[in-house]
């Protein structure tokens, strides 16, 4: 596992067995919404989803 917290967007956290990183589908992968950083990515642009048959 990964030491990087889950953000709210996450559908796991990062790190965990079958996952991957995807864009924000809020922001579109841009870190910004509406002129403030991301709810969802918290900034980063991308959000963790969970990839596969878990």
């Amino acid at each position: 596992m990964s030491n990087e917290k889950q953000r709210p967007g996450d559908e796991t956290e990062p790190g965990t067995k079958q996952t991957g990183e995807n864009t924000c589908p809020r922001c579109a992968g841009t870190g910004s919404f509406e002129g403030k950083p991301c709810p969802e990515c918290k900034g980063t642009g991308s959000v963790t989803v969970i990839v596969g048959d878990a």
